[in-house]
């Protein structure tokens, strides 16, 4: 039905009676008349080749009737009709182009007739010229000096305007062509046969077949000379349209340019903005004019084309006028104007902004240098502060001590002492026991030099927590910086069997942790532009050298992914395999134990025995009910109904007391996520894929040759067995019933674990009760019974 979007959603809306009525009345509708008829009058009012009869002049009088009737036409038909009128054999769109540019050649001659004299209020008037000024023109030049319509012909299509054009220049006929085509500008029919191309255009392949015709945007453009304003607004509503589609930019302005020529303008949109400062009484054309310099000139992706478009209006004026209309009452043409001023590129503050922002920027450098001028005179002064410190301190060390000498101790005995001799050979033990002498005071100057070797300056580029917890790595690493980048970079495949141990000894958890210090982009610009500017490499810090030669290694994340892929492959390979093999044995002994099967019958036909007064007889049972085994106790509460259950089995089923011996794995298939697995193989096969890669990088490098030809028929095996652990999982889940997607092997297996535990214990339980029961009866055998012993006592007693 070819319906707007607005029009589609309002129709939605309706229930289905009244689209069943709607329906109906279409069928009701009848067409008036084929497209054929109205081309076929169309084509007789600029194909008739007689002189401007009382006739003629009657079925002129009939051409704007046609073009109404053919825009209703257009407008309301169905879609169907609208093709048949553009299909090849009507070629409906050329007929229209081809009336439309013979109904404008009296706009050409009147823009001629102002051009030649008169002013554009005499516009409106008939233009009478006399056989001489014909001549004066078919005599000139054939591109300078040959009448303005003649040039609008000689631009468009010749070979449909043959004829015409021979009947224009013709001098004979020049009268009666300027009386014809006056009549028909005096009417509507330009208007008319634009508002035709407006309903063609509302349709899909009528807008492309427009956008693809070789005349008919430019006779569209051409009808901007047109005094009518409406016209005019409609013409640039049309344009508007055909600029915002792809490639719709370019055909506007080849439609211009053609206007330019054909029109004699000087520059391009001359007269669109003649009509627009001169034409201020119909606001509908303002705003379609405004609307349409706006879409024109803010389309346009590339800025410097929309600057010269934007240009080119300036040139024209449009600056000054827009001042002029900012009183405006008009709303929309406010909106219109706004937009445009919203959108404008002023270059010259663009340029003073980009100034004032260098200018910033240098500022900003200075502020910059002169803050680390004064952070380094702080930490000079910091510097000698310890050393003073550090001086003063020893000088309290060695200075004698001025406090008061303490008191002699009382002393305990109670008669004096005599003098020892000088037996005691003092001298030895001066020798033997003696403190170390402290040396002299250190100089000031020393200290200082002492000090300034201690701390030296280095230049520290990168992070300082990221350059702390580099050096630590580091030395786990327990290798030298250069020896590290190098297995790195030759993954130890030099002739050099230290290096080679070395890569070995890095060990998996230093490559993880180093995997973290890969240098970012930012850090390596920092690194680039240190060396570029020539400064000694000495000068950075231990960990900014490391980063240096670590960032020069080529692909350095992959190869450090694919060293840690390849001392993590041995050990996830020997990791997911049993788990694999867990699933797949014990997924294949449960769906094939006949014994197991034979058991769940038993319980079932218990089920079925004790529901069957309540419900009908059931066909299986969820495993989560083997649990319920031991919840359901006998009368004297003494066994539940797995005890009963593994009794009847010992007496009547013996061959399946050992039924658990056939289920294998189960326990350990329950602990296994297979998500979980099956994820990290896929991680397995990404990093084969990345170690492939680096291996077609370096064909000659034998580790990774070695590796990759070990390693992928063993990659190979484990994604085999996880398909078919995920076939035989998926098998059994269904087997019992469950859903494989949503059970996952923690929930299916521990309830046959638990079964078999249980009945293992219930087997326990009966035998131990039997023996009891046994010892019971024995006792009973052997003791007497209550009335024997009355009666020996009696016959004692006689």
């Amino acid at each position: 039905m070819n319906l707007p979007p607005d029009k589609l959603s309002l129709l939605s809306q309706y229930d289905n009676d009244k689209k069943w009525e709607l329906i109906c009345d279409q069928e009701r509708f009848q067409v008036k008349n084929p497209p054929s008829t109205y081309l076929t009058k169309i084509k007789s009012f600029y194909q008739d080749q007689g002189g401007v009869t009382r006739r003629f002049k009657r079925r002129v009088q009939e051409s704007t009737q046609v073009l109404r009737e053919l825009e209703i036409s257009l407008r309301t038909n169905h879609i169907g009709w609208a093709q048949e009128f553009l299909n090849e054999e009507n070629q409906g769109l050329d007929v229209l182009v081809d009336y439309l540019s013979y109904a404008q050649c009296e706009a050409s001659f009147d823009l001629e007739g102002a051009e030649n004299g008169g002013t554009l209020s005499e516009r409106g008037k008939p233009a009478e010229r006399s056989m001489e000024d014909l001549n004066k023109s078919a005599g000139s030049s054939p591109t300078h000096g040959m009448t303005r319509a003649a040039r609008a012909l000689t631009v468009r299509d010749h070979h449909l305007f043959h004829p015409l054009l021979c009947r224009i220049t013709s001098l004979a006929q020049s009268r009666r062509t300027q009386k014809i085509s006056r009549l028909a500008s005096q009417r509507d029919d330009v208007h008319v046969c634009i508002m035709c191309l407006r309903a063609i255009m509302n349709y899909q392949s009528g807008f492309n077949q427009v956008m693809t015709h070789p005349r008919c945007v430019n006779e569209i453009t051409l009808s901007l000379n047109n005094k009518n304003p409406r016209t005019k607004a409609l013409v640039l509503e049309l344009l508007a349209a055909v600029c915002l589609v792809r490639g719709g930019h370019d055909i506007i302005l080849a439609a211009f340019d053609n206007l330019k020529e054909v029109s004699g303008e000087k520059n391009r949109f001359e007269n669109l903005m003649e009509y627009f400062s001169n034409d201020d009484s119909n606001i509908d054309f303002m705003v379609a004019c405004m609307q349409f310099i706006n879409i024109v000139v803010h389309s346009v992706e590339n800025m410097n084309f929309r600057v010269h478009l934007q240009y080119e209006f300036t040139h024209h004026g449009l600056d000054q006028y827009l001042e002029s209309l900012k009183l405006t009452e008009s709303e929309k043409l406010q909106v219109q104007i706004q937009a445009y001023l919203d959108n404008v590129f002023d270059v010259g503050a663009l340029l003073e902004d980009a100034e004032n922002r260098g200018g910033v920027n240098y500022s900003m450098t200075k502020i910059i240098l002169c803050c680390v001028g004064m952070l380094c005179r702080v930490v000079s002064c910091r510097v000698m502060s310890c050393v003073v410190l550090c001086h003063v301190s020893c000088c309290v060390c060695l200075s004698p001590s001025s406090s008061t000498p303490p008191p002699q101790p009382l002393n305990p005995c109670s008669a004096p002492l005599d003098p020892l001799p000088l037996e005691l050979n003092m001298e030895a033990f001066e020798e033997q026991f003696k403190t170390k002498a402290q040396g002299p005071p250190a100089a000031l100057s020393t200290l200082k030099v002492k000090v300034a070797q201690k701390a030296p300056s280095k230049v520290n580029l990168i992070e300082g927590n990221k350059a702390k917890n580099l050096a630590i790595t580091l030395r786990k690493g327990g290798r030298s910086p250069a020896d590290i980048c190098t297995a790195i970079e030759t993954y130890g495949t030099i002739s050099s069997p230290i290096l080679f141990l070395s890569l070995q000894a890095l060990g998996l958890d230093f490559l993880e942790l180093l995997e973290r210090f890969v240098p970012s982009d930012y850090e390596l610009k920092l690194l680039q532009n240190y060396e570029k500017e020539g400064r000694p490499l000495d000068d950075l810090a231990e960990e900014d050298r490391f980063m240096m030669r670590f960032g020069k290694i080529p692909r350095l994340a992959q190869r450090i992914s694919t060293l840690t892929f390849m001392g993590n492959f041995p050990e996830s390979v020997k990791r997911l395999q049993p788990q694999l093999n867990s699933i797949i044995t014990a997924s294949m002994s449960i769906k094939s134990s006949a014994k197991l099967k034979k058991m769940l019958e038993i319980i079932l036909a218990f089920g079925n025995y004790m529901n069957s007064s309540k419900r009908g007889a059931a066909y299986g049972f969820r495993l989560q009910s083997l649990d319920l085994l031991l919840d359901t106790k006998s009368t004297d509460r003494s066994q539940t109904l797995l005890h009963f259950i593994s009794s009847i089995v010992q007496e009547k089923y013996p061959e399946l007391n050992n039924f658990h011996t056939e289920l294998r794995f189960v326990d350990k298939a329950g602990l296994v996520s297979l998500d979980s697995i099956l994820q990290d193989i896929r991680s397995l096969e990404r990093g084969m894929e990345v170690t492939k890669k680096e291996f077609l990088v370096q064909e000659d490098n034998t580790v990774l040759k070695d590796f990759v030809k070990t390693n992928s028929e063993l990659l190979d095996s484990l994604l085999k067995d996880s398909k078919t652990a995920q076939e035989t999982y998926g098998s059994v889940v269904e087997y019992f019933g469950e859903n494989p997607k949503t059970t996952q092997p923690s929930m299916f297996f521990p309830p046959f674990v638990r079964f078999m535990k249980a009945y293992k214990q219930a087997e326990k339980d009966n035998e131990q009760r039997k023996r009891l029961e046994a010892q019971s009866s024995e006792k009973q055998a052997e003791s007497p019974s209550p009335k024997k012993k009355e009666a020996t006592g009696h016959k004692v007693g006689q």
